[in-house]
């Protein structure tokens, strides 16, 4: 059985709780550090389907590295897709710069105080899903769509990345959100949703009731 539909459903519990706080950034730090473990289990298990004898842990019994563990995928790409060698190559290293970035951040009580830019998380969850699609070519993109409205925060994700290149989505993107109920439909239930901002409320009213409409307006923002 395979473990992919866990794995990305993981990423995408890590993608809402960093849209939960999308105009406040108040979770910036939390997604942040999500987003890097997600990007170490996604390296593990593509290991382990390549090798199903493949461990994490070393001889003398310590856990690899996450350079070990890295140096590993670059290893199964020479062998195997050297074609794509580069590309994993290029978003391996954003990766590894971000763990060590996480890791000062983890260790240190002198940082205790700072917190991550919206782009830090932005870009490294566009990487993240990036470097699964490129590890499992074959199941990826339909795990996904099986996955609750992740195609959907996917879309805002790589929309909120393209305005940082082309400020003039910016308001294609609100245009388009702005569209959308403020006010979702009778609950099935009883229950509470809390968010500090009523955008960031609004935003996962869209993303839950905007279905495949909202998911292709957005797709719609990303071609060149």
């Amino acid at each position: 059985m395979s473990k992919l539909p866990y794995l990305i459903s993981e990423i995408n519990a890590a993608m809402e709780v960093y849209l939960s706080g999308r105009t406040g950034q108040q979770y910036n730090r939390t997604a942040f550090i999500l987003c890097d473990d997600a990007a170490e289990l996604s390296s593990k298990l593509f290991l382990i389907v390549d090798n199903a004898h493949w461990s994490d842990t070393k001889a003398n019994g310590h856990f690899k590295r996450f350079v070990e563990v890295t140096a590993d995928v670059r290893a199964v790409f020479i062998a195997k897709r050297a074609a794509e060698y580069n590309v994993a190559d290029a978003v391996i290293k954003r990766i590894e710069a971000r763990r060590n970035r996480r890791n000062d951040f983890f260790h240190s009580t002198h940082l205790l105080d700072l917190n991550f830019h919206a782009r830090d998380c932005v870009e490294a969850f566009v990487d993240l899903l990036d470097y699964g699609k490129l590890l499992f070519p074959n199941e990826w993109d339909t795990t996904v769509a099986a996955t609750g409205n992740m195609e959907t925060s996917e879309a805002i994700l790589r929309v909120d990345k393209k305005t940082y290149t082309d400020p003039g989505v910016t308001p294609k993107l609100h245009t388009i959100l702005k569209a959308q109920p403020r006010l979702g439909g009778p609950p099935s239930k009883r229950g509470c949703e809390v968010v500090h901002h009523p955008e960031d409320y609004h935003l996962r009213l869209c993303i839950r009731n905007g279905g495949k409409s909202l998911r292709d307006k957005l797709r719609a923002l990303l071609a060149p």
